[in-house]
């Protein structure tokens, strides 16, 4: 169990909203997502924070990087998964399902959502049986979900909590800074104490399990690393090179119009970290992976 502790502590290295902080207080959370994974009979995972402020607006890098291994590596376990987004971050989810080289189901929601769409939705979900947001904005306690500088982007934002937390599925929850889907798992005063506004931007969406980042595809990398853990393969442990993600940030730039959250504009970075910063962290996962592999 060290070795899922360790991942825990690499995908939570601290870049300056309090993930270091946060993660103490789900330990343990990531070897649980990751054997629910491996056993589940079919899998969505929920992604796509748009930046509207972005120039030009975009959806972001951090998610949708994430989303799409874990995607390849439930694929590669066997698992039947698909996706689901909205409309405004739509292009940058199929840019990275076409750089991850998958084929997988994406689930696109209008904005708004309306009782129909989520109803139609719901009958074809009747055999999910575990629900994975990550990078997904959430309502706070008000109804309204919030970006990190703590402005309304309902307008831009499908209400996909009602997907999240309408069936009786498994629900895992993967983000960075209080505001996405899952961190509802946490007490409020808690979000409050670390993050710069988190009174006003904590989703109230809650989970069973929450990972938290430092970058929530760091989350996603470690949840792969632990997948490799229980079901070793060859196949699993290709998708933590760090070059693998380069090419799907790469592409989802270039072809998707994704921007980094952060500067607000595109860029080969997730939240502000340039390439060299943001991929070691990945290799260190993946020496995990190694060294109890060998």
């Amino acid at each position: 169990m060290e070795a899922f502790a360790e991942l825990e502590r690499i995908a939570a290295r601290e870049v300056g909203r309090g993930s270091e902080a946060l993660a103490a207080h789900t330990a343990g959370s990531l070897y649980r997502a990751a054997a629910t994974l491996a056993a589940a009979p079919q899998v969505v995972i929920l992604t796509g924070f748009y930046i509207p402020a972005a120039d030009p607006p975009g959806g972001e890098t951090d998610g949708p990087i994430g989303a799409v291994q874990l995607a390849a590596a439930l694929s590669m376990l066997d698992v039947p998964v698909r996706l689901l987004t909205d409309e405004p971050c739509a292009p940058v989810v199929r840019a990275a399902i076409e750089a991850a080289g998958l084929d997988v189901p994406l689930d696109v929601a209008p904005v708004p959502v309306d009782d129909e769409w989520v109803a139609r939705l719901l009958a074809e979900y009747e055999t999910v049986t575990c629900m994975l947001a990550i990078e997904r904005v959430g309502p706070a306690a008000d109804g309204i979900p919030r970006n990190m500088r703590g402005v309304d982007i309902s307008a831009h934002t499908a209400a996909l909590d009602r997907v999240y937390s309408a069936g009786e599925w498994h629900r895992i929850g993967i983000g960075d800074g209080g505001n996405e889907l899952g961190m509802g798992k946490l007490a409020p005063e808690v979000v409050a104490a670390v993050v710069d506004g988190g009174d006003r931007i904590h989703c109230a969406v809650t989970c069973s399990e929450l990972i938290v980042g430092g970058t929530s595809n760091w989350a996603a990398s470690a949840l792969t690393a632990a997948l490799a853990l229980l079901r070793p393969a060859p196949a699993l442990t290709s998708l933590l090179d760090p070059d693998w993600s380069l090419r799907v940030l790469t592409h989802i730039v270039e072809h998707g119009g994704a921007v980094d959250g952060v500067r607000r504009a595109p860029a080969l970075s997730v939240d502000g970290l340039d390439w060299d910063d943001y991929a070691a962290p990945l290799a260190e996962l993946a020496e995990v992976v190694g060294r109890v592999q060998n």
